[in-house]
């Protein structure tokens, strides 16, 4: 009895153990293929720093104007019209997280150039700050009248005339942002350029109109892997499941080889049987059963009996693993796989 619960503990293990081994490799890939942790970034602070430049106009009466006296953003600059030009430059911050103040200083510097020759121009400017909006207006004016006579002046000069200049406008700005937990510091120089061509326009060119200062951290997490249903972190199921899957294996191995085994002593076990009951009779030889009758046995008592019966050598035949009574025209056959005889078997070693 314990020999036959053995093999059927063993039947089990093979069947339900390659199973569990399975189940447990899938998710053994699925872990390791999934990253341990995964990365992400956290922004530390981001601040963009924007102006926006307008301008206005005060012209002479003209047709071309329609004898307005001021002209904006959106009309053409004709050189010889123009009295004075007021260039204003409105700095806007957003910041992530929020300023608590922004601090402007503002320095503008002017410069008439041509090829050859520059000058430095003398502005007036004005600074108009809305706390509200936490963004800063500055304005300068320039003599456009007087551009144009210092330009005829210095081509006199010179004797050498161009047909192009330009005013450059630059204005230096230092800006501090206070953010909660740090203090950045920048310096911006947004740039107008006044191009007065001698097609008789004057075009207005910016440059130089933003600036972002920003930081940020790489961080990582520990990922997680459904595993038969319950979510693990990913580590943890890397540790648990190649242990296991190796015990998995040697455990499956075992059982397959324990049941191989098992049919091997079944055989010699049965061989044993029939020594002892056939007292000498077993030999080993070749049994042709082409040309007679073959009856099958399925108990081995009955094969006993036969061969008791008619005292004949019962005879092994390796090459079909069944044991042969030959009497007369008929032979009597013993499979040694037959599940009966196993049963019987069993059941003799515990009488």
């Amino acid at each position: 009895m314990v020999k036959r619960s053995i093999t059927k503990y063993a039947q089990a293990c093979s069947i339900i153990l390659p199973v569990l081994l399975a189940l447990t490799l899938v998710n053994l890939v699925l872990a390791y293929r999934t990253p341990e942790y995964k990365v992400y970034t956290v922004n530390n602070y981001r601040v963009e720093h924007v102006v926006e430049v307008s301008y206005n106009a005060s012209v002479k009466p003209s047709l071309l104007y329609g004898n307005k006296s001021t002209v904006g953003n959106n009309e053409p600059l004709y050189t010889r019209l123009i009295k004075e030009l007021n260039i204003c430059f409105l700095y806007n911050t957003k910041s992530d997280p929020p300023a608590l103040s922004n601090n402007y200083k503002t320095s503008p510097v002017a410069t008439l150039k041509s090829e050859g020759w520059e000058k430095a121009l003398n502005l007036s400017k004005t600074l108009r700050r809305d706390d509200q909006e936490e963004s800063l207006i500055a304005c300068v004016n320039i003599n456009f009248t007087k551009v144009l006579r210092d330009i005829t002046i210095i081509e006199k000069e010179i004797g050498v005339r161009q047909d192009k200049h330009n005013v450059t406008i630059r204005m230096d700005t230092s800006i501090e942002t206070i953010l909660p937990d740090r203090t950045l510091r920048t310096r911006m120089t947004p740039t107008v350029i006044l191009q007065i061509n001698d097609d008789g326009r004057t075009y207005v060119i910016t440059k130089g109109l933003r600036d972002v200062k920003e930081d940020s951290t790489l961080m990582k997490s520990p990922t997680t892997v459904n595993v038969m249903g319950f979510i693990v972190p990913t580590t943890s199921a890397r540790a648990t499941l190649l242990p296991l899957t190796i015990v998995l294996g040697i455990a499956t191995a075992t059982s397959i080889g324990l049941l191989l085994r098992r049919g091997t002593e079944e055989k010699r076990d049965l061989e044993e049987i029939l020594r002892e009951r056939l007292k000498g009779k077993l030999i080993k030889g070749t049994v042709d059963s082409t040309s007679t009758i073959e009856v099958t046995l399925h108990d081995v008592e009955d094969f006993i009996s036969v061969a008791n019966e008619h005292r004949s050598d019962v005879i092994y035949d390796q090459s079909s693993g069944k044991y042969y009574v030959v009497d007369l025209g008929t032979i009597y056959s013993l499979d040694s796989g037959n599940s009966q005889l196993r049963k019987h078997r069993d059941f003799r070693k515990t009488t």
